[in-house]
């Protein structure tokens, strides 16, 4: 090889990061859950790779609703749910996405699981091996971690912040952190090599040592800086306090995913300290819902839950003796201590969890505390339209979310071509109201069909609407009727009533194209006639997509009615509304 080539391959090995080195984009909600909601059939991993090598676009797509801009649309799954470099960990230079990849073989053994459960469904119990149950909790808990443990073991969190200063301090001293960060990483780094058995072996001699209180109430006195491990306890709280449930949604409806969907808490015991339930969304037929096994009425407060009235029937255990519970030698401390409990509990121990069939109300008050807890900032991905249409309805009916209300305006104009009364007759799915509008409307909401002007966008529809009372009724439907006749009456009572144009010389149609320029212009113009001459101000929601095509196919349905049916309104119009006006000489 010549020397001048090899130098350059030199080069350029030394400035090409190696694939451990690179920018990744991080998930802080797993492909494999995404993937459950994915748009169109679900494809094998040999399909995906097939499809992706010919096109070179991620094959999986979802729905995604974006609070902040108020858009609906179809997104990949590789750049939602995340952050570049999430887990990117600079101390450790030899390979800064090693969390990353501890973290995929967990999400893979959780995949498999996971997997098991909905293969479980058919039959309503799922059986789980200790090592798998504890695998489960495991991710479940590194995912509440990841999504909303930035608040833990914070110097600056208004709960516990002060009284963990301290002993922050010496961690970040001992463990060589600088920022937040890295203690958020060091700390991740504990929960993914630590066994699960060993990190409530680690919480418990805490517990032995310094007394539940000093421990769970650091608000009484500050957490000794000395103390090892102390993140090890709110893994301990999760694992040991909080019961493992599986509900199913009804068939007639379907869980939600949304950007704060995993270990999200709801519900306050009676002591005013203890969270009552943590969700955990894994695909739009299961929520793993982890139920607080204490005495929840306990304490001199009410008890605010939405969820606890959901029965939960109590798991069964199989232990590897064949027995359903242990038998502890006389003279074993089992009570005082759950290390010695960990010495009885083997792998294969089995558990059997009967599967919650939830109701339509049930399974609407799971969703309305995704839906109550999104940030004015985060996202919303479902895989039904027609039933999360159904399901947004239902929150906004409801009083108690009246002040969440307009969160969810522009989603549920986007959705609203699909039915008020939903027809039942499928357990499966819902039939649109009227096919041919919900494509084409769906077909500009999703930017399938790209248009040079908004008016020829609004051209596509006008022909749907020529004839309103031949389409079902839906709401975006009933809002073109309500704006045109208003429109119609306030012409008709300011230039009489219709007068037919003479057919005979000249054929007037609209024009089949125009620029942007000039279509922004019509509208303007148009919009502002209809104000100034009619007094009739249109009723429509521009903040969205839907409600900005409803505007203007409605404006395109007046003119078009102005010359079949009211020529001589024309004559008044501003000269830049008639340049959408096309005459034709008929011999």
């Amino acid at each position: 090889m010549p020397r001048r080539r090899r130098a350059k391959l030199a080069i350029a090995s030394a400035v090409t990061p190696s694939p451990a080195q690179r920018d990744q984009f991080h998930h802080s909600i797993p492909r494999f859950i995404l993937r459950r909601f994915q748009t169109g059939p679900r494809k094998s991993k040999a399909e995906r790779r097939k499809e992706y090598r010919q096109t070179h676009v991620d094959p999986d797509h979802v729905f995604y609703y974006d609070l902040a801009s108020g858009s609906l649309d179809v997104r990949s799954i590789g750049t939602i749910y995340g952050l570049k470099n999430l887990y990117r960990d600079a101390s450790n230079p030899s390979n800064v996405n090693e969390l990353e990849e501890k973290l995929s073989v967990l999400e893979r053994d959780a995949a498999v699981i996971i997997e098991g459960l909905h293969s479980s469904l058919a039959g309503g119990k799922a059986i789980l091996k200790r090592h798998d149950l504890q695998r489960l909790r495991k991710f479940l808990f590194i995912m509440h971690y990841r999504n909303c443990g930035r608040t833990y073991f914070n110097p600056d969190a208004l709960t516990e912040g002060p009284q963990i200063r301290l002993w922050l301090e010496r961690y970040k001293a001992k463990h060589q952190c600088q920022t937040h960060t890295d203690v958020w990483l060091h700390v991740l780094h504990y929960y993914l090599d630590t066994p699960h058995s060993q990190i409530l072996n680690d919480a418990q001699a805490m517990y032995d040592r310094y007394g539940w209180e000093k421990i769970r109430n650091p608000a009484m006195t500050h957490l000794d800086p000395a103390l090892e491990h102390y993140e090890a306890i709110p893994y301990h709280i999760q694992a040991e306090e909080y019961s493992f449930c599986i509900w199913e949604a009804n068939v007639a409806s379907e869980f939600i995913l949304t950007s704060r969907g995993f270990g999200l808490w709801e519900g306050v015991s009676g002591t005013g300290r203890t969270q009552v339930h943590r969700l955990f969304v894994v695909s739009p037929r299961i929520v793993v819902i982890l139920r607080l096994n204490g005495p929840v009425y306990e304490g001199p407060l009410p008890v605010n839950s939405s969820l606890l009235k959901i029965f939960q029937e109590k798991h069964t255990v199989k232990l590897v003796n064949g027995e359903s519970s242990f038998n502890f030698p006389e003279g074993t401390d089992a009570v005082e201590s759950s290390i010695t409990w960990n010495l009885f509990r083997l792998p294969d121990d089995a558990f059997t969890f009967s599967i919650t069939r939830l109701s339509l109300s049930e399974t609407d008050a799971v969703n309305a505390v995704l839906l109550a807890n999104v940030s004015y900032d985060g996202a919303i991905t479902f895989l039904g339209k027609e039933r999360m249409l159904r399901t947004i309805r239902t929150y906004d009916h409801d009083p108690v979310n009246k002040n969440e209300r307009h969160k969810y305006t522009s989603l549920m104009r986007q959705l609203s071509v699909t039915p008020t009364a939903i027809a039942q007759t499928s357990s499966s799915s819902y039939d649109p109201v009227d096919a041919e509008l919900y494509k084409a409307l769906m077909g500009i909401l999703l930017n399938e069909t790209p248009f040079i002007s908004r008016y020829n966008r609004s051209l596509s529809v006008f022909p749907l609407l020529k004839n309103p009372s031949l389409r079902k009724t839906c709401p975006f439907v009933l809002e073109h009727i309500s704006n045109f006749h208003a429109a119609l009456q306030g012409c008709q009572a300011n230039f009489g009533r219709a007068i037919r144009s003479p057919r005979d010389v000249w054929s007037v149609t609209l024009e089949p194209s125009l620029s942007e320029d000039i279509s922004s212009q019509v509208f303007e113009a148009l919009e502002r006639f209809v104000l100034e001459k009619f007094s009739v101000r249109l009723t429509y929601d521009t903040s969205d997509i839907l409600g900005q095509v409803g505007k203007e196919v409605m404006l395109v349905a007046f003119l078009g009615w102005v010359i079949d049916e009211a020529l001589h309104v024309l004559d008044r119009m501003p000269a830049t509304i008639k340049r959408v006006v096309r005459y034709s000489f008929v011999f």
